[in-house]
């Protein structure tokens, strides 16, 4: 069954348009509804919705006159044409087009949703493709920035601790330079982020067991907070080949994350299972057995606008300083992620707060 997805729905037959945009509706697809291709263009135009669902023998404009006018002006958009069994020849003409779903009229309510969740599988396919090519090419100039940060840095924190030597201790000039010195800890933070966001890292990979890692890293993080953890972290996950450093840094920051969502306090539920995908399982990964792990808070969630956005280098709700946000926590812990060989998502739980999900291949025994 789809997510919310916003449907342009395309249909001159009155009776039909009504029925299968209730189906719809009840199944949580927001609708636009158009009566010929022509009225579809220019809502598709308007609106942009996720996926065009039409028929094709129309007035005015016929369907796939409609799919090659959007299709010159967004080459993306995800189609799916209603066909009766006399309209098989303009089969071919829509794969030109690059239409490949198809559903026969009368529609089958459990055929209509499976073409549907096929298109957003490839929604987030490309999606997750366009933000690994963004990561990449912006992780290579933040590779490069950090190396010349260091240098810089290193340069910097002698001159400050040479002169320091120079002054009296107590003095004002002392606490300036013992300020700029913590200001300086602070950047080499920043830098050292900078450079597991190119794809850096202590490198040592070792097959470990997830359980323990997990269990410790959240309480350390949690310290003394006002949030309660839940753990169901079963003893026979099996292991994962993983940098111990690197998913440290992953589970702290999720951690902190969540103590940030609940400024009251709440719970935090950390879950793990094995999950065995294939190539139908809508995830930008191979198929294969993955530990995956959910970090679930009771917090108020990430608002919609956002979710798209929060693994993006340099996007913060926090306000932006020294000590506050810098917009790095969630796209490091991406980039570490995949350097792992998984993926990292994030949604708005179904009660309240949001969870982050994890998933991490299953070492190979052979290993």
């Amino acid at each position: 069954m789809p997510g919310t997805v916003s449907l342009l729905y395309v249909e001159d037959e009155t009776a039909t348009r009504e029925v299968v945009t209730d189906m719809l509706k009840l199944n949580g697809c927001n609708c636009i509804v158009a009566e010929n291709g022509l009225q579809g263009l220019e809502l598709y135009r308007r609106h942009t919705p996720d996926i065009v669902l039409s028929d094709i023998m129309m007035p005015v404009m016929s369907g796939m006159e409609m799919a090659r006018a959007i299709r010159a002006d967004f080459p993306e958009a995800q189609f799916i044409f209603m066909t009766a069994l006399g309209e098989s020849k303009f089969i071919l003409e829509a794969i030109d087009i690059g239409v490949t779903q198809y559903v026969v009229k009368p529609v089958e309510l459990p055929k209509l949703l499976a073409a549907i969740a096929h298109c957003e599988a490839i929604i987030r396919l490309k999606a997750e493709a366009r933000r690994v090519k963004n990561l990449e090419s912006i992780a290579v100039l933040a590779g490069g920035l950090a190396h010349d940060y260091n240098n810089l840095l290193q340069m910097f924190m002698g001159c400050v601790s040479l002169a320091k030597m120079s002054v009296e201790p107590g003095s004002e000039a002392y606490s300036h330079l013992t300020m700029a010195e913590s200001v300086s800890n602070d950047v080499r933070e920043l830098s050292r982020r900078l450079m597991i966001f190119s794809g850096g890292g202590s490198g040592l990979m070792q097959k470990t067991a997830p359980t323990p890692l997990i269990m410790s890293g959240v309480r350390a993080a949690l310290g003394g907070a006002a949030v309660t953890p839940v753990f169901d972290l079963p003893t026979d996950i099996p292991q994962i080949l993983l940098d111990m450093t690197l998913m440290q840094q992953v589970i702290s920051h999720l951690t902190f994350n969540a103590i940030e969502a609940m400024p009251k306090g709440g719970m935090l539920q950390v879950a793990a299972c094995v999950s065995s995908l294939s190539q139908e399982s809508g995830l930008p990964l191979p198929p294969g057995d993955y530990v995956h792990l959910t970090f679930s808070d009771t917090g108020s969630g990430i608002p919609p606008e956002n979710l798209a956005k929060i693994f993006d280098p340099y996007f913060t709700t926090k306000k932006m300083g020294v000590n506050k946000g810098q917009g790095l926590g969630l796209s490091v812990c991406h980039s570490i992620i995949r350097k792992h060989g998984g993926l990292i998502s994030a949604n708005n739980s179904s009660g309240a707060g949001a969870t982050f999900n994890i998933w991490l291949p299953v070492a190979d025994e052979t290993l």
